[in-house]
């Protein structure tokens, strides 16, 4: 599962940002073909309501925005990755627990009220054969990081991949440009 993942975390890495929405808007116009579930065998994720993930997603960035960084830290499992546009991957919680202690010391981070959603859920099977259950956020909308002395608005993308009955955060991958980011930084924490 994670190397599929990073399959398509560097795939996704490699495209301009217009080939990502573009990819976007194609899988979402071919996911969204309406059909009769009560028909249909599928072995492919399926789109569901995405209510429950948004408001564990907002708790994140809640707890985030609070200084409240275990909180964040306990919605990942322990094996979670963190997944940059400049190719950097945060591996495990302790290396999370760095990165946002960094970063959140820095940014109070918004989502605009126009980001958009789309949440699926699927089986897939781990190395040992055992069956698991999946959940996947992806958002896509303007995202602000300000602080008392900038404010950097940004389309940002992202897909949140939840496993186990608890939802834990197993992979998070985040797409926006960050040449802005780079330039408000004397050291960028995110290397």
């Amino acid at each position: 599962m994670k190397y599929i993942l990073y399959l398509v975390l560097n795939y996704l890495n490699q495209l301009t940002m217009k080939k990502i929405i573009l990819t976007l808007i194609l899988s979402f116009a071919i996911l969204s073909c309406e059909n009769n579930q009560s028909d249909v065998s599928s072995d492919y994720p399926t789109i569901i309501d995405e209510s429950e993930l948004v408001e564990l997603t907002n708790k994140q960035y809640k707890a985030m925005n609070s200084g409240d960084i275990e909180s964040v830290v306990d919605m990942y499992a322990d094996d979670a990755m963190w997944s940059f546009p400049n190719g950097v991957n945060m591996e495990g919680k302790d290396a999370i627990r760095g990165m946002l202690e960094s970063t959140t010391s820095i940014w109070n981070i918004t989502s605009g009220d126009d980001t958009n959603y789309m949440a699926m859920k699927g089986t897939d099977t781990n190395e040992d054969g055992e069956e698991f259950e999946f959940h996947v956020l992806l958002s896509w909308g303007p995202q602000t990081f300000a602080n008392d002395d900038t404010s950097i608005t940004v389309p940002y993308h992202s897909a949140t991949f939840f496993v186990g009955e608890d939802k834990k955060i197993q992979w998070t991958g985040a797409f926006y440009d960050r040449t802005k980011f780079v330039e408000a930084y004397d050291v960028d924490p995110i290397k």
